[in-house]
């Protein structure tokens, strides 16, 4: 035979021949690499669960889907690699190969799933509820006839596409509003959907909001499209559903957006209020139009806010004649009779009157006949500083949510707000210019906490004002440019320039250099594709003061012109994450605020040392900056706030000098710097701190401690008493608490400490436990009982101490997980404390027996079968999760029920022992037995479990069953 053939054979099998045998040769260092990356893997999935866990302390807030898939994916691959290890130490010679290749593959497989977890943007997105979520409603006073009207539409089957109409402030989003929380409480619909719409409309940030309105978020896929059809992927899966589309300006097909044609089928219905009726006729709408409102109506309303006790003889006709120039517009209604809340003198009234028609008369030519009417309570407001306060909320884009800190610190660095002895004071300060042009209805509260919201004619207001007074603006904020604004429009005069929330990508030297010589404001946050900005582009912009480059994430350098700013108060440059080199800052020594925090930094830029006039500093970079060097941070002695984060080599003593220093972060590399800090700044003005030992903690409170991986000198734990959040991971000396006096404590979270026993170990330090809100307990091998007395350390370690007046009165969150010790939870006298808990999860505590136990006196009464039940009230209970529990017996004793009418959501996965639910449901005048009326889930593992269950009622089991859902 030629030898071809056999070369031919050897040449097909030969290279797998010799990949197996790698395999089989390199398994134990291919175990060893995949061991080291499931270590770097669990400790991404912990850093991220910390993450989450924090950002889930705002209420209302849920995980994205995408990171509760990925830490589902993550588990998966952890066991799958436990159960490789197994394998391997069991091996014979024959296998080493193919069980080589597979630890090959799942070492890629690792690594992959690892970089997936790199989540850069924020792990939440707003919650959604069964059906939606209330909305802040301001009075609803007359339409009556039109609000019938929209409802008879919306509960009937005639029409499915309503268009309510009217001008700006006549109170057509009022209207929705109030509606839009009534159809929450009906069952006609499963989901009732609402979305802001911006004057600059865009169908990808639509497309994003109505996702995130219904709890998902979708694809980064650029094609709207394939958007489309996801969003209508969802919608569909929703069922019945309202979408309300507010303060639409532009006409556009709902196909495009991806929302399904509404139809009598289907049982959906779409709203949209607008000011135009060919808007709505033109999208096929049922037109609604909302009139101004009739005398009566509009004096009722007026009264409500102006205060009834300015109806007097003496006032009465000039009074009437304020209202008759408010053309019976709600919005001009009540921010004008707030205005004029508690003013009784005639003379004031008529000025007033005078005022309002001198506006009118000059309104001619301008689209809505409310707006120079609202001029009248900005011209009332009694400061030019506080009526520049207003106008600065104009800077942000259309219906943004502005953060109260955010807005206030632009103002005290602008010099809005006088200069006083402490930021603190400043700080105080600013809230009460927030509050009095919030009773003054020229801002609104919104839902989430911490913020306020322009309306959109109020900021027209503004900007108008703007384009012919001092300080005058150039906003063209959140409009989707790619590209600087027009050469014409950056007039000489021209002193606020904010085009922040765009798509700049670049400021080229094709750019003619803007020739803004009175310009003191300059906003470009949020401009996250921008890259460069030419030299020459500050050259002419000799008076800045602040310049805003925030978030810009793709800027590595800036132009060397922004260094030669002399007049230069703030530059502004947090989440700039590509910016490593910031060169010498000697010439900006008017400095007075300095944010390079979240940039890769690695040195301090040169000529700090001469920024004595720095009040704000943050250096919290992304680990890049190596150190602060010796000599600067005591040359910055008006330093208020300071953010080091994890930068190492801190001279601690020099923090501590800074006796002016009121907001503090800092990572702390061992404990006795920490211990050092925390006694040398006893005694300041220091009102907040967030102090990290070991590990880099996120916290949203504003006084906090974090401590990872540290050896303790004895079972203590030294703490600030004025603290409101701590979090201890991986501290295995610690035993409890301790005896402190920490009434603040707000969140307690304890992770993978082997020697906690007891969250607190003495009655006199019952006191942590009154006004706690979130407590998370995770992975603690050692832990028996949340509290426990001296009395009880030589007797079983699940003996609780008397319970005391007050403990647990503030829970609202309670999560344990991996305790595998505790066999009882809470005890019965701590029930009737629970009254605000909303939360609570208990998984894999594998000899918990009882979640609330029973007493001495439950058990005499178990043997009295004619005993009536015990009931107990947990009135804002939403969720309730019992996973993993092999032992759980019962949630309470046999003859106790809990009445949860604010139930959502139960989770009852791997309780096998668990015979009974202990719900108390509300009933009908006629006794029969109703769901509580927010329960949208029951989820167990198991049919044939839930068949097994005793009920209370004969009736319980068919009321709750439309609600369960079985999973794998």
């Amino acid at each position: 035979m030629e030898p071809g053939p056999y070369l031919e054979i050897i040449n097909f099998i030969g290279p797998p021949i010799c990949k197996y045998w790698n395999y089989h040769r390199k398994l134990k260092e291919g175990l060893n690499i995949l061991r080291s990356k499931k270590e770097d893997l669990n400790s991404r999935k912990e850093d991220i669960q910390l993450r989450l866990s924090n950002e889930l302390q705002t209420i209302g807030k849920q995980a994205k889907q995408e990171v509760e898939n990925w830490l589902k994916k993550v588990e998966r691959i952890i066991s799958e690699i436990q159960s490789l290890e197994d394998e391997v130490s069991k091996v014979n010679y024959l296998s080493r190969a193919f069980l080589g290749k597979r630890v090959y593959e799942k070492i890629e497989e690792t690594l992959k799933v690892h970089d997936q977890g790199s989540f850069s943007e924020s792990l939440v997105i707003d919650a959604p509820s069964n059906s939606g979520m209330a909305l802040p409603t301001p009075e609803l006073v007359g339409e009556a006839s039109v609000k019938e009207k929209i409802q008879e539409y919306l509960m009937g089957d005639s029409v499915c596409k309503i268009g309510v109409c009217g001008m700006g402030g006549i109170g057509k989003t009022t209207i929705m509003k109030h509606i839009h929380n009534e159809l929450l409480r009906v069952a006609k619909f499963d989901k009732v959907i609402w979305v802001t719409v911006t004057q600059e409309f865009d169908v990808f940030k639509l497309q994003k909001q109505i996702a995130s309105a219904l709890g998902d978020d979708l694809s980064k896929d650029e094609d709207k499209n394939i958007r489309a059809a996801m969003l209508s992927k969802i919608l569909e899966s929703r069922k019945r559903y309202v979408l309300i589309l507010d303060d639409v300006w532009k006409r556009f097909f709902l196909h495009d957006v991806g929302i399904p044609e509404p139809s009598v089928s289907s049982g959906c219905k779409f709203v949209l209020t607008t000011r135009s009726i060919e808007l709505a006729l033109y999208m096929g709408c049922e037109a609604i139009r909302v009139a101004p409102l009739s005398e009566v109506d509009a004096l009722n309303l007026f009264l409500n806010h102006s205060g009834r006790d300015v109806y007097v003889p003496t006032l009465e006709s000039t009074l009437k004649e304020v209202l008759k120039q408010c053309a019976g517009l709600p919005l001009a209604i009540i921010i004008i009779g707030s205005s004029m809340r508690g003013e009784h003198e005639v003379r004031m009234w008529k000025n007033a009157l005078n005022k309002l028609k001198k506006n009118a008369g000059s309104a001619e030519g301008m689209a809505d006949e409310v707006f120079q009417r609202l001029k009248f309570s900005y011209d009332r407001l009694p400061k030019t500083k506080i009526k520049h306060c207003f106008l600065y909320c104009a800077l942000y884009p259309e219906d943004f949510e502005i953060s109260k800190e955010e807005l206030i610190e632009y103002w005290i660095v602008e010099g809005l707000i006088e200069e006083m002895d402490t930021r603190q004071e400043m700080y105080d300060e600013g809230l009460s210019i927030l509050k009095r042009l919030e009773n003054n209805c020229l801002l609104e509260s919104v839902k989430e906490e911490g913020c306020v919201k322009l309306h959109d004619l109020l900021r027209d207001l503004a900007l108008h004002i703007t384009s012919s007074e001092s300080p005058r603006y150039l906003v063209k904020a959140g409009m989707q440019l790619k590209e600087l604004p027009n050469e014409q429009e950056w007039k000489e005069d021209v002193e606020k320039v904010s085009l922040m929330e765009n798509g700049i990508k670049e400021i080229s030297s094709d750019v003619t250099i803007p020739k803004c010589r009175a310009l003191t404001t300059l906003l470009l946050q949020n401009n996250r594709y921008l890259e460069r900005i030419h030299e020459s582009f500050f050259m002419l912009m000799t008076r800045l003061t602040i310049l805003d480059l925030s978030y810009s994430t793709k800027i590595k350098a800036l132009p060397n012109s922004v260094y030669e700013l002399q007049n230069l108060n703030a530059l502004l440059l947090h989440y700039c994450r590509s910016l490593a080199y910031v060169p010498s800052l000697s010439k900006l020594q008017g400095l007075k605020k300095l944010d390079l925090g979240r940039t890769n930094i690695k040195e301090v830029p040169r000529g700090m040392k001469m920024l004595v006039h720095l009040r704000y500093l943050d250096l919290n970079s992304w680990r890049s900056l190596r150190e602060v060097p010796a000599g600067i941070l005591r040359k910055l002695s008006r330093l208020q706030h300071l953010k080091l984060g994890s930068t190492p080599n801190v001279i601690v003593e020099e923090v501590s000098g800074l006796r002016k220093l009121e907001s503090l972060e800092i990572q702390f590399n061992n404990l006795e710097d920490y211990g050092l800090c925390l006694s040398l700044l006893r005694g300041g003005c220091l009102n907040r701190y967030y102090f990290r030992v070991g590990y880099a903690f996120m916290s949203t409170y504003e006084k906090f401690v974090g401590f990872y991986g540290l050896s303790f000198c004895g079972d203590s734990i030294l703490l600030p008493t004025d603290i409101q959040q701590v979090i201890i991971v991986e501290c295995h000396e610690i035993t409890s608490l301790g005896d402190h006096n920490l009434t603040d404590l707000r969140c307690c979270h304890i992770s993978r400490c082997e020697g906690i026993e007891c969250l607190v170990s003495s009655s006199s330090c019952n006191n942590i436990l009154q006004n706690i809100q979130k407590l998370v307990l995770r992975d603690l091998y050692n832990f028996s009982v949340i509290v426990r007395g001296e009395r009880d350390r030589a007797a079983a370690s699940t003996l609780p101490i008397p319970t005391q007046p007050g403990m647990f009165s503030g829970l609202k969150y309670f999560w344990i997980t991996g305790c595998p010790k505790i066999k009882k939870l809470f005890w019965p006298e701590l029930v009737h404390n629970l009254q605000n808990l909303e939360q609570i999860q208990v998984v894999n505590c594998e000899k918990l027996v009882e979640i609330i136990a029973a007493s001495d006196d439950d058990e005499e009464n178990n043997k009295e079968e004619g005993k009536d039940f015990t009931e107990f009230t947990l009135p804002r209970l939403r969720e309730m999760t019992f996973w993993g529990l092999p032992q759980l017996k019962c949630i309470c004793n046999r003859r106790s029920r809990m009445e949860c009418n604010s139930l959502e959501r139960i989770e009852i996965v791997g309780c096998p022992k668990l015979k009974r639910i202990p719900l108390l449901l509300p009933q009908t005048d006629n006794e029969q037995l109703l769901p509580p009326v927010n329960l949208r889930q029951i989820e167990i593992n198991s049919k044939e479990w839930w068949d097994s269950l005793e009920w209370d009622h004969p009736n319980i089991k068919n009321v709750l069953e439309p609600s369960l859902r079985v999973v794998s």
